[in-house]
């Protein structure tokens, strides 16, 4: 397992090749749709799961839901990824900032370890978190 901080990991997945990784629904609604990678980065400090996803809106014409902008998705490690608690449309360090609503500096946040969790080790993963 390889640990990165926070500011380089996603140039780390914008060089990987995830074309084998499914990706998760993380909400549907009537004209909206949340989509996000089935990889996952898990920053242990603030005890949080972040993922990169796109938000899809319903297109009348295509009858499918259609891409629409990129998010970074939070969620609350407890949950296992099954819900989650903010979104944004910016990048790992500025939704984190934004969503501690400057309860730590950007500065500090930009350098947090963090682990990526590729899906075929992340039930394990879980596994093991929970029996510690």
């Amino acid at each position: 397992m390889k640990r990165y901080r926070l500011f380089e990991i996603e140039d780390v997945l914008a060089d990987m090749d995830t074309s084998e990784v499914d990706d998760d629904i993380a909400e549907t609604e009537e004209d909206y749709q949340i989509v996000v990678s089935g990889v996952v980065i898990f920053v242990e400090k603030i005890n949080l799961y972040l993922r990169q996803g796109v938000v899809c809106n319903w297109d009348e014409e295509e009858k499918m839901f259609m891409p629409d902008f990129a998010v970074t998705v939070i969620y609350e490690a407890e949950s296992s990824c099954e819900e989650w608690i903010y979104y944004e449309q910016d990048g790992f360090v500025t939704t984190v900032a934004n969503w501690l609503s400057g309860r730590m500096p950007v500065e500090q946040i930009e350098q947090l370890w963090c682990e990526l969790i590729m899906p075929d080790n992340n039930n394990k993963q879980k596994k093991e978190r929970k029996s510690v």
